[in-house]
């Protein structure tokens, strides 16, 4: 089959290129010491999961129990939860993903969430694995200082729950535009991290595990002394967004094929709209860059851009993503591709998988 004979909106994912981000990700990671835990969020697919376990990824992280479940399905692992479980009905289920042998780890940040864990133990007979997670400047969730992290740890222990270490996001620094500030930004962070670490160690209680950093983070936690693993995501298939943050280094793979139905003088109209196509970190623009999603209704688009003067109805375009989780999130399958050849099928079986 060739991308022509697809239907439309649908998600192309260029084969070629997921396999040289994988393979760029672990060459900036060789010789460091620190380890790739890729976070699920981004690709969705255990056929994905599978290729980055393979290229020496340790396991996999994921925000839901529901993308955890699917991993588990498929036998990928071992994974780490970088979320509270929150709610009787959550606690069972990851307790019962244990009962299964899956080695997941969940985060906690609180009394709270090591109440629920050591009553989910005392209801299945099994023994759960967590982190502490740290409150690294996101203002999320997160343990907010080093004495906490020490308190949480020791009630872990103390309760019979595997304490396995710490996790921090420095999420935040996608909200800093400035190359300089940064990168200060996101050494003040993992400072901060580390600053539990100490404490931590100080007490006995040194963490085996202290997992940070999205894609964006990677150049500089890579080299952070203390880091053991990163949790990036993005990089497996790039997006717009990511490109503005670390320019240069990962491809773009994924990108959304639409079908010009309308063209006016100034604008024309593709047919991915809000339903399958996301503009949350800005306008997703066209591969040759000549053509941009100014605007997105239900299921239509409002294409601008000097591009549209060459643009026919009927015609095929390509986009980028400006954000491909959320984009990717609304859809059922890629179409894996070599060229213009559509190699392969993969579901996204973890597709809106929120709870």
């Amino acid at each position: 089959m060739r991308i022509d004979d697809l239907d439309t909106p649908c998600l192309l994912l260029d084969l070629d290129r997921v396999n040289k981000n994988i393979a760029t990700m672990m060459g900036i990671l060789e010789g460091t010491g620190v380890s790739l835990r890729p976070h699920f969020k981004t690709p969705k697919c255990p056929a994905v999961a599978e290729l980055q376990l393979k290229a020496g990824a340790i396991g996999i992280t994921v925000a839901k129990l529901g993308e955890a479940e699917v991993l588990a399905d498929a036998g990928l692992g071992p994974i780490l939860m970088a979320n509270q479980v929150v709610g009787t009905t959550k606690i069972d289920r990851l307790m019962a993903l244990l009962a299964r042998g899956v080695d997941i780890t969940t985060a906690v940040e609180s009394d709270f969430n090591i109440d629920e864990l050591v009553a989910g133990a005392r209801r299945s007979g099994q023994r759960p694995a967590a982190v502490i997670e740290v409150d690294a400047g996101l203002r999320r969730c997160g343990s907010p200082t080093p004495a906490e992290s020490v308190r949480l740890a020791r009630r872990l222990v103390d309760e019979g729950i595997d304490y396995r270490g710490i996790m921090g996001y420095e999420g935040h620094m996608y909200g800093q535009p400035e190359d300089a500030a940064r990168a200060e930004l996101i050494h003040t962070a993992l400072a901060t991290v580390n600053d539990h670490v100490e404490a931590l160690a100080e007490a006995g209680l040194a963490p085996k595990i202290v997992s940070t950093s999205g894609t964006a983070s990677v150049l500089i936690a890579s080299k952070t002394a203390g880091v053991t693993e990163l949790q990036a995501g993005t990089y497996v298939f790039n997006d717009s967004h990511n490109e503005e943050f670390i320019p240069g280094v990962f491809e773009n793979a994924l990108t959304l094929l639409m079908t010009v139905i309308s063209v006016k003088d100034r604008y024309a109209v593709g047919d991915a709209g809000a339903k399958s196509l996301t503009n949350e970190f800005g306008p997703p623009m066209s591969v040759d860059g000549t053509v941009k999603v100014a605007r997105l209704s239900e299921e239509h688009c409002t294409l601008t851009g000097e591009g549209i003067a060459k643009l026919k109805p009927g015609q095929r375009i390509e986009v980028v993503p400006s954000h491909g989780d959320t984009t990717l999130n609304q859809h059922d399958v890629y179409y894996v591709r070599r060229g213009e050849e559509v190699i392969d099928t993969w579901p996204i079986l973890a597709a809106r998988k929120f709870r």
